[in-house]
């Protein structure tokens, strides 16, 4: 839990954008709810993924070193209130922070240095309860690219359904999250050189919620979103939309020599 209150995050929202945000009691409780949840859960899907592409990996010969490639700049590989319809609203440094440093320790649990989480972005849309939540990292060698490649390879796959449900089912009882529908996303295999989306159907604290998730791979840059929204309901942008705009981001960033064309099916 966060214990960082949804009023505490409104004020703080106000002094930073100096807008004023409007809702119900209901509506802000049951934000508040997703907002305690969402860094714990989003480090679940994160870790399931890139663990995944350290455990298949092949080892290396212990002589050979993997040269580290010409990495390109990734100062502008976030997503920023231009890329998003109006309405959202980006967190204030503090909580963004917060959130960040719950999802570092947990990601790093598991998958120890292999992909350092840069660019963490985190907005909300407190009219319809909708958040969205990313960011990007470097991968620096040929190995950790074909790694995270064979991660995405792995989500597609039936066995994975299962793989997050052992998960969910490991977060203490306190979360109240639970797993009820798992979907595959193939209209999302064909972004960038290579990604891999699922939907997840979940309750937070018997609240409904959807979880539309995208992984992908543009060079030397992996990178991971999501768009949350309140079941029922239709999210402002599609996550397809979002990652799109990533991509577009990281390309803008990074040099000429490192554009490669994208996956075609």
């Amino acid at each position: 839990m966060f214990g960082i209150s949804f009023s505490s995050m409104l004020l703080q929202t106000r002094k930073c954008s100096s807008i004023l945000i409007k809702g119900t009691p209901s509506q802000k409780r049951n934000f508040s709810r997703v907002k305690q949840q969402l860094a714990f859960v989003l480090s679940i899907l994160t870790s399931t993924i890139l663990a995944g592409s350290v455990s298949q990996a092949a080892p290396l010969p212990t002589e050979i070193k993997q040269p580290t490639l010409e990495q390109p700049t990734v100062k502008a590989t976030a997503l920023t209130l231009e890329d998003l319809p109006s309405g959202f609203q980006e967190l204030p440094p503090s909580i963004k922070a917060e959130i960040a440093s719950k999802i570092e320790p947990f990601k790093q649990l598991l998958i120890k240095d292999n992909f350092p989480l840069n660019n963490f972005f985190a907005f909300v849309e407190p009219q319809k309860m909708e958040v969205i939540i990313g960011f990007t990292g470097m991968l620096s060698n040929q190995a950790q690219q074909g790694q995270f490649d064979a991660a995405l390879q792995k989500a597609r796959q039936p066995e994975f359904e299962q793989q997050i449900k052992k998960l969910a089912q490991k977060l203490p009882s306190s979360q109240e999250v639970k797993v009820l529908k798992y979907k595959s996303l193939p209209e999302l295999n064909n972004l960038a050189q290579s990604s891999s989306g699922f939907s997840l159907d979940a309750t937070v604290q018997e609240m409904p919620v959807n979880f539309d998730v995208v992984s992908f791979r543009r060079s030397s840059v992996g990178a991971m979103t999501a768009v949350i929204y309140l079941t029922g309901n239709k999210p402002s942008v599609s996550v397809k939309d979002v990652a799109t705009k990533l991509d577009g981001r990281v390309l803008q960033a990074s040099p000429s020599s490192t554009k490669e064309p994208s996956v075609s099916q």
